[in-house]
């Protein structure tokens, strides 16, 4: 399934900058949703794109929605992969659908860029000065029908840069020795490996011993390097993949923290595991006897990492038995590895 990278915000947040650089990284191309709302404004011979998206200026004009499905559609008509779209107007669910009819169902992540309250509503009045209290900040952001399922930015910086630092400092032939898996585990055994990137990590289960490797990953380009090793790939976000059948092993190397709904994914995991779960992630080690999940903010990228005591309580629920060694920080994070029995 297709992945799209949402990114919205109000003008002047840095969104464009950011998706174009975020573009160039990825390899992936990026378009604009406020042209769409230029190629209306020109066949409506109105000069104000801008104003045009505002919710209150679509009852002027008969057949809005339908302009904007046309103008979709030529925007789109020639992205047959995974894309980049950035604009104001992704703010607003009946754009997102429209886009999610164009292209069919996809996985979607969405930023949102925040900004200054006085950016917004200098846009939003037209000209400088106007609104400036939180009244009327409330009341232009109520417009605003972002899903519940979005990341929150504050600088657009936080965009441009994803997993460089991990393929050079984090998963080395080292990582592979630090989770010091006996090859007696592996031997003749079946394996799948949760966000198996390229199948390095599958690999090497190869040269264990392992009979059959299976590997889950929503980025098709890794998943096609993964199948030139061997390995049986399975193109899927990991919050919507369901176990074909049980395997002897089953390993998540540092990709939980980006499970939406943790305690679900490992109830799942156990349920398909035979002998042993293998799990890499970074914990909460400032919290000794909090049980809770907390934001973690690399100025990279945000995401939910749970207390040591919180995720052992998870896998002490599904498994008899549990040992715990360290990893590598590829980041600022404390990380963990978790060997997990059934």
């Amino acid at each position: 399934m297709r992945k799209i990278i949402y990114i919205t915000g109000i003008t002047s947040s840095g969104k464009t900058t950011a998706a174009e650089k975020l573009s160039i990284f990825l390899n992936i191309p990026f378009l604009k949703a406020d042209d769409v709302y230029s190629m209306i404004a020109r066949e409506l011979k109105y000069d104000r794109a801008d104003k045009l998206v505002m919710p209150e200026f679509w009852k002027k004009f008969e057949g809005f929605s339908q302009l904007k499905i046309k103008y979709y559609k030529e925007l789109l008509k020639d992205i047959k992969g995974d894309f980049i779209i950035e604009g104001f107007p992704l703010f607003f669910e009946q754009d997102r659908q429209i886009i999610e009819n164009i292209i069919g169902e996809h996985f979607k992540t969405i930023f949102k860029l925040e900004i200054p309250v006085d950016t917004w509503i200098n846009y939003a009045n037209g000209k400088l000065g106007g609104y400036h209290s939180e009244q009327d900040y409330a009341y232009l952001n109520r417009f605003f029908e972002v899903p519940k399922q979005f990341y929150k930015i504050t600088d657009p910086k936080q965009l441009l840069v994803t997993g460089e630092l991990y393929q050079r400092e984090g998963f080395t032939d080292k990582k592979w020795e630090l989770l010091n898996i006996n090859k007696k585990d592996l031997s003749g055994k079946s394996i799948i490996d949760l966000g198996c990137n390229s199948g390095w990590i599958a690999d090497n289960c190869f040269t264990a011993g392992a009979s059959e490797v299976s590997g889950v990953d929503y980025n098709w380009r890794y998943l096609d390097q993964a199948r030139e090793k061997g390995i049986k790939s399975f193109l899927c976000d990991l919050d919507e993949f369901n176990f074909d059948k049980e395997y002897d092993v089953v390993l998540c190397l540092a990709v939980f923290h980006y499970i939406r709904d943790k305690e679900l994914f490992l109830k799942k995991v156990a349920s398909a595991t035979k002998e042993l779960f293998v799990l890499e992630i970074p914990v909460y080690d400032k919290d000794p006897d909090g049980i809770a999940l907390h934001l973690h903010d690399t100025g990279k990228c945000q995401y939910f990492i749970p207390t040591i005591k919180l995720i052992t309580l998870w896998l002490n629920k599904y498994f008899s038995r549990v040992e715990i060694s360290n990893s590598i920080p590829p980041d600022n994070s404390f990380r963990l590895i978790f060997k997990c029995y059934k």
